[in-house]
């Protein structure tokens, strides 16, 4: 292992809310040190990024092109994890093109944007994204500034962004967005109105876990506007939403869950491109001997955004 990300979904399942597989640190990156004797086409040294888990391809959901709806999906994993000194790659996920070489102009740290990323343009896909439409981010952490320079790089005309966090408000101005709301002390609905000619944004991008974010999604959308739900919220989690409003708008509600390799090789290649930038949001650096602090720290959203431990 040379990096690998702490995620949102890290933190969750360190405090046993996960509603994931149990398995730490997937924005993993490395150096071949062993391979396979039947294993072809990678050899020691390679540098690669690895995704933990491949559909099928043969089951109901794989032929209907719900990948990560798949039941052997989350069964692939790391092992032991990503966040480990040596991590062993499984066999079928090398054989479905789950580890990818790192382009020679990017580093270990950049690459280990691609998982996220991929699940970001996974989201970004099942929301249909088309150039000159209006966007809210709800939740400026990582996620969410990945999420902005997407839709930058995919033609967005404006983007909004709203966070509680003041200096997470501040990232996402510098990433691309058009302007930034704190919705604890703000009326969202009214400023996005305002700011979209009392229609509202086309699309919004709950790129929270939070129920709050979820909730104050919907009135900021317009009518036949979509809410892509992106962050994950704990297991068990209710919102409460007016659900006549919900259908006299024709609002559509749509869940993105995780990532496979076809997205992580668009990501890889955007990143190599330069069409989008994300090395920048790391924000403190941690080796793998303080694994504990690094977690520590990436819980504090007010004094950390992207935590990268290294090896």
């Amino acid at each position: 292992m040379r990096a690998c990300g702490i995620c949102g979904t890290d933190l969750e399942k360190l405090h046993g809310l996960r509603v994931t597989p149990p398995i730490l640190g997937h924005e993993v990156t490395g150096d071949i040190e062993e391979v396979g004797p039947e294993t072809k086409g990678y050899s020691k040294e390679d540098r690669v990024a690895v995704h933990h888990h491949v559909p099928c391809q043969m089951c109901f959901y794989c032929r209907r092109g719900d990948h990560t709806m798949c039941p052997d999906f989350p069964k692939s994993n790391l092992d032991p994890c990503g966040f480990a000194e040596y991590f062993r790659v499984p066999e079928i996920n090398v054989k479905k093109g789950a580890v990818f070489r790192i382009p020679s102009n990017m580093s270990h740290e950049e690459a280990a944007f691609a998982e996220p990323t991929g699940c970001c343009i996974r989201g970004l896909n099942r929301l249909e994204v088309q150039p000159g439409e209006d966007f809210l981010v709800v939740g400026a952490g990582p996620a969410g500034l990945t999420h902005i320079q997407l839709l930058r790089a995919l033609g967005a005309r404006l983007v909004f962004a709203t966070d509680i966090v003041e200096s997470r408000r501040r990232w996402a101005e510098r990433f691309g967005a058009d302007e930034t709301f704190n919705a604890a002390d703000e009326d969202l609905r009214r400023l996005v109105l305002n700011a979209t000619e009392g229609r509202g944004v086309d699309k919004v991008i709950v790129a929270s876990g939070s129920i709050n974010a979820i909730q104050s999604s919907l009135p900021a959308v317009r009518k036949g506007g979509k809410v892509l739900l992106f962050g994950i919220p704990p297991e068990r989690s209710i919102f409460n939403c007016d659900v006549s409003d919900v259908f006299i708008r024709e609002i559509t509600l749509i869940p993105s869950y995780s990532t496979t390799e076809n997205e992580m090789k668009t990501a890889l290649e955007m990143m190599a491109a330069g069409k989008i930038q994300l090395a920048k949001m790391i924000s403190h650096r941690f080796g793998l001997a303080e694994i504990a602090e690094a977690f520590r720290v990436a819980e504090d959203a007010r004094s950390s955004l992207k935590v990268m431990v290294q090896a």
